[in-house]
């Protein structure tokens, strides 16, 4: 399990040969793939699996993405992502990325922002159980502590 650090989920990858592209570099497209893993280390940190969101009847629907790129990553390398929650509302959730290489330095920054859907894909409010253990890891973050 993940752990906080500084109020962030740190998630460790070690790149894979099929996640780079022709130059050797990866592609970038895997970075949402992991930020889509930094997200759930996250959630899973502050005591909420994203597994017992979508068993309760939810999902968060991904309704905007953003990424910038500074500096490759390559095959081999350890890179660790970085995972921040930026926004809590009453149906939205937004995240904030780093990606950083084992010499800590910034590969690449990203967000994306999520809405609460049900399971017909409607938009819904955060259940409140759901809500509370977010806003306690969100709090958590805060102080640089466990929730």
């Amino acid at each position: 399990m993940t752990k906080l650090e500084n109020g962030a989920a740190p998630l460790d990858v070690v790149v894979r040969f099929a996640e780079t592209d022709a130059m050797g570099i990866v592609h970038h497209s895997n970075y949402i793939i992991w930020f889509e893993a930094g997200r759930v280390a996250w959630m899973d940190a502050v005591g909420m699996p994203y597994v017992e969101v979508a068993a309760g009847g939810n999902h968060f629907s991904v309704i905007g993405l953003q990424i910038q790129y500074r500096a490759p990553a390559r095959f081999g390398d350890e890179v660790r992502v970085i995972t921040r929650v930026s926004k809590l509302r009453s149906r939205q959730v937004s995240f904030a990325y780093e990606v950083r290489n084992g010499e800590d330095e910034l590969l690449v920054t990203g967000s994306s922002d999520h809405i609460c859907v049900d399971l017909e894909g409607r938009m819904a409010k955060i259940p409140p159980h759901v809500m509370e253990r977010l806003q306690t890891g969100v709090a958590a973050m805060l102080e640089g502590d466990e929730p």
